[in-house]
């Protein structure tokens, strides 16, 4: 029977989505579900793409994140990072408007007070409106920062983003954005570390975090980390490598810059949250020492993301 390893009081999951087909177009879904057929097709097994979005849609009902609550809990997790993004401008297929998924964080929120912080996404794409909703979760909603998705068409150091980089300046929150591959039905390309370069130096007040750094651009997110004072990232899909990339990130970037993240409900069918945690420490223990162990579990997470 699987034991949790014992760790810290308090762990921190700093990269966790709600489990919800309310929040995730189908066409998002069906982009990522291609590359499981294109391998099933070349093994000669066959395949049913509809139905397989079908499955994985149906498993994303924990709308309220009720089951990933409770196993929280079971991880030892005292609270996670709930991260919201903007898939509306460029993939019209989501069933609820940008504006109706902050109400619904906000809810989440309300329902389980004390665990989670949202971070809430918008396409800087939708102007003056957009900055608007933003300022409004930061502002009633309590919300702690701004997560983007470059995939969807934009890169960091996109000129729109200015003013929402202004407005993490003024309220003392992060920003925390989307490194690497995704859905095949958007692009990969703006999703690279070195277009954060020009934003950090240009809004040193604003700490930028770059999600998945231990599964795509190791050694790019690696020397931003390093070497800008104000570029963090998380481990967050670390379970893809089978802890290759995440053994190498823990040696090369800085611990006081480094943050757990299990990018909950991704691989919710491999394994529970409390297991990703045990894998994250069999790599982990064998590069870090215990106060830089804490620094990833939960002391950078708790500098950037419970201040204000």
């Amino acid at each position: 029977m699987f034991e949790p390893a014992v760790v810290s009081p308090g762990v921190v999951d700093a990269h966790c989505h709600a489990a919800s087909r309310r929040f995730i177009p189908r066409s998002f879904v069906e982009g990522a579900i291609r590359n499981i057929t294109v391998m099933h097709e070349a093994l000669g097994v066959p395949v049913q793409p509809g139905r397989l979005v079908d499955r994985v849609l149906e498993a994303l009902g924990d709308h309220g994140c009720d089951e990933l609550v409770r196993q929280m809990d079971e991880a030892g997790v005292d609270w996670s990072v709930l991260l919201l993004p903007d898939f509306t401008y460029r993939l019209k297929d989501c069933e609820l408007t940008i504006e109706e998924m902050f109400v619904e964080h906000r809810r989440i929120l309300e329902r389980h007070p004390g665990r989670f912080q949202v971070l809430a996404g918008v396409d800087p794409r939708w102007g003056r409106d957009g900055l608007a909703l933003f300022e409004r979760g930061l502002k009633e909603y309590g919300f702690r920062g701004l997560k983007l998705y470059p995939p969807c068409g934009y890169r960091a150091d996109d000129r729109l983003l200015y003013p929402f980089y202004e407005l993490c300046a003024a309220w003392n929150v992060p920003v925390l954005l989307h490194m690497g591959p995704t859905s095949s039905n958007l692009d990969f390309e703006p999703a690279r570390p070195g277009f954060v370069d020009e934003p950090a130096r240009l809004f040193p007040k604003v700490n930028f975090i770059l999600a998945h750094a231990a599964t795509a651009h190791v050694d790019e997110c690696a020397m931003l980390c390093a070497f800008r004072p104000n570029v963090y990232a998380d481990v967050s899909g670390f379970q893809e490598s089978q802890g290759r990339g995440l053994s190498h990130l823990l040696r090369s970037a800085p611990a006081h810059k480094l943050l757990f993240g299990t990018d909950w409900p991704v691989f919710q069918e491999d394994a529970r949250q409390s297991e990703h945690l045990e894998s994250f420490l069999e790599v982990a223990r064998e590069v870090l020492a215990g106060p830089r162990l804490r620094l990833v579990l939960r002391e950078n997470a708790a500098r950037l993301f419970r201040s204000r």
